[in-house]
């Protein structure tokens, strides 16, 4: 909200695919110079000139990928997040500005290292070019725990939410498993990148012990390695309170729960996009565990180039869909339990350190959900203004006539689409929200907007948004984070997408009936949402068979039928509305 907003078409996947190319690379920039390094020493001990050869030939290879392809992806990468989420890049560049200036140091000398082992082939004596070798791998690495603390940190921030301390930041509870699983990735990556350079050589002997040495001891090794360090992964992430089994839609919160789901396929529940990434991952890393087989065992001499690149095409897919997932397990956070994918901030944790005495009042955040929610997310956005004639506290003019109230009402609705939900959210596109809200009226879609996350504790109970527990509860699917702004913002946005959705008198004011509730209205403002006909939730199906009685006593206890469902707020008499409007659907009406 401090920022200016760039309308970009799916502004998330913009950043996925320049960071999954670059974060290859950058892998590959890891393991490779190991790689270099100790194929280097290898050839030197046993006097293998063949082997020497090779490898001053994939240095080249080497430093092209890496430092011109690895530069200007990485370029890229910072360009990327600071057009498409520049709050969250600016909570990562403050929180960790030392952690930042060190990685760019590392950086500094593994370029340096990398130039001078280049150039030194013939200008070094060959313990000095060994030595240079290893500053170049040890400073890359560094940089990559370093980067791989900040990166895990979006995910699981552990105490560093009430502490606010660098280390426990950088060290948090995902930190060692993910550091384990990269650096598997960047060994194995070598190896892969080795068979690469490998496949079209002409001396068929060096080809055939080259990749049974790049194949078996570097991939083969890290393909079992990988997922051991990914199951360590998960089952850290689910003790620090992600709730991987409902993103997974596993039928528990263990990690042998979450693992069979992901084998069985979708179970009709959880996160579809992270079940999807999570299909790829397994499906591109069993094919290239065959594929590394054939080339290593079967035709080592015989392999070509295009089974090189093939596996070199797996391994991306392999490694884009764990990104993916990692990347998923943290929605609705860009920064878990501090800040939302829309910039919205949390409240600050119970037991995190406070402003010095006497600076309370600039130490206030306008930018924090409770904030928000009193002072409205039209006044506080610096570059989203609301249309005149619209108070983000009272609503629109009440001088006006209920159509142009309405029409003002929209056109706040589709700014505060801009600044809410963008981040996600197109209207057509990807994630589009059109189809999403088509046929759904505004009272029923302001409905939703209340109980799109709630917060709870670790056990499920309802809690404050300060707690140091928090957990999330959202409805079915959906990992959206709460709506933020006043009353009179949420009425806007409702009555903008019931618009969206096809109805183009939403929010003009009609006269109340004259007889008691509407249970059709009801249903259409409380449930259709999730239970409308032809959808797996669709409602005729789950009541089939009970009474208006019966269902009368279902709709006062939601919660307990399913965690999925959210407590019925209405009257008494709204509930006995609702209650015979669903009877109807099971011909149980009560005489």
């Amino acid at each position: 909200m401090n920022y200016p907003i760039w309308d970009q078409p799916a502004s998330g996947l913009i950043i996925a695919f320049i960071s999954v190319f670059h974060v290859f690379i950058s892998h590959f920039a890891v393991g490779g110079g190991l790689f270099l390094v100790l194929a280097e020493r290898k050839a030197r001990k046993s006097g293998d000139a063949e082997l020497l050869d090779y490898t001053r030939r994939h240095t080249r290879f080497f430093m092209l990928v890496t430092l011109v392809l690895g530069a200007i992806t990485g370029v890229a990468i910072w360009f990327a997040i600071g057009l498409v989420h520049p709050s969250g890049t600016s909570a990562l560049i403050n929180t960790f500005v030392w952690a930042w200036g060190m990685e760019w140091t590392f950086f500094l000398v593994e370029v340096a290292a990398a130039m001078v082992y280049y150039y030194g082939w013939d200008r070094l004596e060959a313990g000095t070019h060994e030595a240079v070798g290893w500053i170049y791998f040890i400073a890359a690495w560094v940089s990559m725990v370093i980067i791989n603390g900040i990166i895990s940190f979006q995910l699981t921030p552990g105490q560093w939410v009430t502490s606010r301390g660098f280390l426990d930041g950088l060290l948090n509870p995902t930190y060692w498993p993910s550091l384990v699983a990269r650096t598997a990735v960047a060994i194995g990556l070598a190896g892969i990148y080795a068979l690469l350079t490998n496949a079209r050589s002409r001396d068929l002997a060096f080809k055939k012990r080259m990749a049974r040495w790049a194949g078996l001891k570097w991939v083969l090794p890290m393909v079992v390695a990988i997922p051991l360090s990914l199951v360590w992964y998960l089952q850290s992430a689910i003790g620090a309170g992600i709730l991987a089994g409902r993103i997974f839609g596993a039928g528990g919160e263990s990690v042998g729960a979450v693992i069979a789901s992901i084998f069985s396929g979708s179970s009709g529940s959880g996160y579809p996009i992270l079940q999807n990434g999570a299909t790829v991952c397994l499906a591109a890393s069993a094919g290239a565990a065959l594929l590394l087989l054939f080339i290593a065992l079967i035709r080592p001499a015989g392999y070509g180039l295009s089974s090189a690149v093939g596996l070199l095409i797996l391994g991306q897919l392999a490694f884009a869909g764990g990104e993916w997932v990692r990347e998923d397990l943290r929605k609705p956070y860009v920064i878990g339990q501090y800040m939302f994918v829309n910039s919205v901030r949390l409240p600050a944790a119970q037991g995190a350190p406070g402003a010095p005495a006497g600076m309370e009042q600039y130490a206030a955040d306008r930018f924090s959900l409770p904030e928000l929610n009193k002072t409205g997310v039209l006044s506080a956005s610096l570059w989203n203004r609301a249309p005149q004639g619209f108070d983000p506290l009272a609503g629109p003019d009440s001088s006006r006539t209920p159509e142009e109230r309405a029409d003002l009402e929209a056109r706040a609705g589709e700014l505060l689409f801009r600044q809410l939900c963008t981040a996600c959210h197109t209207v057509d596109g990807y994630l589009a929200l059109r189809p999403l809200v088509e046929g759904k009226s505004a009272a029923g879609l302001e409905n939703v907007l209340d109980t799109l996350a709630l917060p709870v504790d670790a056990s499920g109970e309802p809690t404050g948004w300060d707690d140091p527990e928090l957990r999330l509860k959202t409805r079915r699917g959906f990992r959206m984070p709460p709506f933020s702004g006043t009353a009179a913002e949420k009425r806007a946005l409702s009555v903008w997408l019931a618009r969206l959705g096809g109805d183009p008198l939403a929010g003009v004011e009609t006269a109340p009936a004259a007889s008691g509730p509407d249970g059709v209205m009801i249903f259409e403002e409380n449930c259709a949402i999730c239970h409308e006909p032809d959808s797996d939730l669709e409602i005729e199906s789950l009541i089939e068979g009970y009474s208006e009685d019966q269902l009368y006593e279902a709709i006062g206890m939601l919660e307990e039928l399913s965690d999925e469902m959210f407590p019925f707020e209405g009257t008494d008499e709204e509930r006995r509305a609702l209650a015979g409007h669903l009877a109807a659907f099971t011909g149980k009406e009560a005489e």
